[in-house]
This record gives structure tokens, C-alpha cells and sequence, in this order.
């Protein structure tokens, strides 16, 4: 069962090494601050939405939004000339990140059979960059969102009672005693009264238990 914090994990293992933030790649909690550990990427599930698909049941088309930050830096320049490098940087990032998820096998398939996620639904991305200071830096925003099925095994479990045996009689309508009458038929609604002219006729006439699990 697929889950938001299985999707984050698996953006932030798709993503180490296959960008140039090599294994900078970060999750809630561990993220550095420091522009000396850039190019880098963080990774965080901030929302997540569930639609039903109908009553009765709790199964939900799940939409979670992974937001994905990449910050780059560059050396200063005369002008602009170091902001636009690290603009470029930051582009360059987009376009790998996108490659290393979309249609990635990884995300898509689980190894137990069948497929983790349906879809990405829509990937916003925006870029911002700073030339202030000695360290002009640019910080590229992604907003990717996924749609997953989740169903009922994920929720609150219904009590049941598992089946146990299975008991099998056999009472035929050919063929029958006419005139007989026996005590704990079986199956006492269709036994039809004596004198009848057909089964079944409330006889025992074999019978199978099985017992689960075989």
C-alpha cells in the first residue's frame, strides 16, 4: 500500500547521483543550511488529498504533492554575470530532476506486484535567483503532484470471523423416499412433506467437511 512518505523516499533515492547535487539530496530534518553545501536538493510531502470513490467502501484516489528545492550558487561576477550562472545551474537541476522521476520504474512498480503510484498529475516549477552579496545563488521551487489508490487494508480493520470448515450434504430430488420422514434434516426448508412425489426428502444421503486453510 502505497503511502506520502513511501513517495518521498522514493523521490530522494531516485534522485542521489542522478543530478548534479550528486548525493546532496535531503528529507525533512537533516536539511543544511549553508550555501558552502550547495548545489543541493531538499525533498518534503507538505499536502496530501483524498478523494473517494464512492460510499460504503474507504477507497480514496490519493493526490499528495511532493515539493522538491534545489539551490545552486556561484562565484561572484562582474554584473549579473554570477547570477546568471547560477540561473543555469538551477535549470540544468529541473530538467534532471524531471528526468530521474517522471517514468521512473523505481517509483512506478512495486517489487510485490502491481504499481505504486497512476500518475503524476501536474509538476509546477519556479526559479528565483539573488545576486546580493559575494555569493549570487538561484533556488528552484517544483511542485509534483502524484495520484495514488489507496484502499480499505490501509484502515481501520473490520472484525470477522474466519471460516473454518465447510459442510457438505447431499439431499436429491432422485432418488427420494415417497412416504419417509427423518428427524435433523439438513436443509429442513426444502424437504417436502410425505406423501411427496419428488426430493429432496430430508435424508442424509452424503455428506463432505472440509477444513480451511488446506
Amino acid at each position: 500500500m502505497t503511502t506520502s512518505a513511501d513517495i518521498r523516499s522514493l523521490f530522494v533515492t531516485a534522485l542521489k547521483g542522478a543530478t548534479n547535487a550528486g548525493q546532496s539530496v535531503y528529507s525533512p530534518f537533516d536539511w543544511p543550511t549553508s550555501p558552502s553545501s550547495y548545489p543541493l536538493i531538499l525533498v518534503h510531502t507538505r499536502k496530501e488529498r483524498k478523494v473517494s470513490l464512492g460510499p460504503n467502501t474507504p477507497q480514496f484516489d490519493v493526490y499528495t504533492t511532493v515539493e522538491v528545492v534545489a539551490r545552486t550558487k556561484s562565484a561572484a561576477q562582474v554584473g549579473d554575470a554570477g547570477s546568471a550562472v547560477a540561473l543555469a545551474a538551477a535549470e540544468t537541476l529541473k530538467l534532471q530532476i524531471e528526468t530521474a522521476l517522471i517514468n521512473n520504474p523505481a517509483i512506478w512498480a512495486d517489487p510485490a506486484g502491481g504499481q505504486r503510484i497512476e500518475q503524476f498529475t501536474s509538476v509546477d516549477s519556479e526559479i528565483n535567483t539573488n545576486s546580493e552579496g559575494d555569493m549570487p545563488m538561484a533556488e528552484l521551487a517544483m511542485s509534483i503532484e502524484v495520484k495514488f489508490y489507496q484502499g480499505p487494508e490501509l484502515f481501520f480493520p473490520i472484525p470477522t470471523n474466519p471460516l473454518q470448515t465447510v459442510d457438505i450434504y447431499v439431499d436429491t430430488a432422485q432418488p427420494f423416499d415417497p412416504n419417509g420422514t427423518y428427524s435433523n434434516p439438513p436443509f429442513p426448508s426444502a424437504v417436502k412433506p410425505a406423501p411427496r412425489t419428488s426430493g429432496p426428502d430430508g435424508r442424509n444421503e452424503g455428506a463432505l467437511t472440509i477444513t480451511l486453510p488446506q
